[in-house]
């Protein structure tokens, strides 16, 4: 394996020793905003700092986690709206899933790090593509794509475009159609933020969050349309009380979806995307990474067989 060029920064022993018992932080108002901002988080292992360039030209901040010498597996996680390489939950699942495999955790445009303007997943698959390219480069053997809601859209329109296809792809909360909720939803007040320049605005101000117009949207084809395009196993992971995006999204995300591809239905309390990150689903998770890898099938974790 090649050396990765980057700014290489040393483990740090900063981490509460929460995190080690497989939790986070208690996440109130003041917290999630903290997060957002960057003002809390980062990195507690080895790690690499990468600048990476999308297809476009939008220049991409990213981290690189080496895993483990024996490793011989890649993880490219790619997190939600509003969220960023270093938000505290996903630095921990990076970390996590970094006990078994390499992981390269990106900014995706428009949040953190990245240049560029969010355009909710859609060209987001640049960014994605060009984090693949940077690992395939490394030799660190198959490659998973993982996305966690907006994550997951974009790690489909990656997988269904690419060149070379990825091992697998996992999407964890990930809409199975662009729809919003009906009113008073948290999709509907999404929607009504992407449209108004002035609710963007804002939200540049406030959180760092840089979000395209309806006019940067090219229309592309429903994620469950994506999934069928995929040919490599997928895993839909999807809380029951995901106040987002119905369970039935995941259910049909995988039956669009090639052989070895499964749907982990989790129990209330998982609620969406990093909310439901704790040390038994990293766990759980890295196990289903490394077992898609070896067999080409992903299988439902010991406590649901």
């Amino acid at each position: 394996m090649p050396a990765p060029r980057g700014t290489v920064h040393p483990s740090r022993d900063r981490s509460p020793a929460a995190r080690g018992a497989g939790q986070l932080p208690r996440r109130g108002p003041v917290r999630r905003f903290a997060e957002t901002r960057g003002l809390v988080g980062g990195f507690s292992r080895d790690h690499l700092d990468v600048g990476l360039v999308a297809a476009d030209g939008t220049r991409l901040a990213a981290t690189f986690l080496p895993g483990p010498a024996a490793g011989r597996c890649a993880v490219l996680l790619a997190h939600g709206f509003a969220a960023n390489r270093r938000k505290p939950a996903y630095a921990w699942l990076a970390e996590e899933l970094s006990a078994r495999c390499g992981v390269l955790t990106l900014d995706l445009r428009g949040h953190g790090g990245s240049g560029g303007v969010s355009t909710l997943g859609d060209v987001e698959r640049l960014d994605v593509a060009a984090g693949a390219e940077w690992l395939r480069a490394q030799e660190v053997g198959p490659i998973v794509l993982v996305g966690a809601s907006m994550g997951g859209t974009a790690v489909l329109h990656a997988a269904a475009r690419a060149r070379v296809p990825p091992a697998a792809v996992v999407t964890i909360s990930a809409p199975g159609w662009f729809r919003p909720t009906p009113p008073p939803g948290p999709m509907q007040a999404l929607d009504r933020l992407w449209r108004s320049p002035m609710r963007r605005a804002a939200l540049r101000a406030v959180l760092g969050v840089r979000l395209a117009g309806p006019q940067r949207w090219s229309g592309p084809p429903h994620p469950v349309e994506l999934a069928g395009a995929l040919g490599v196993p997928l895993l839909a992971v999807h809380g029951q009380d995901d106040p987002y995006f119905p369970l039935g999204d995941a259910t049909a995300l995988v039956a669009a979806s090639g052989e070895g591809s499964l749907a982990w239905h989790r129990p209330d309390g998982f609620g969406h995307a990093e909310d439901g990150f704790t040390g038994d689903f990293a766990r759980e998770l890295a196990a289903a990474i490394v077992g898609v890898v070896g067999t080409g099938r992903f299988v439902a974790p010991a406590a649901e067989r």
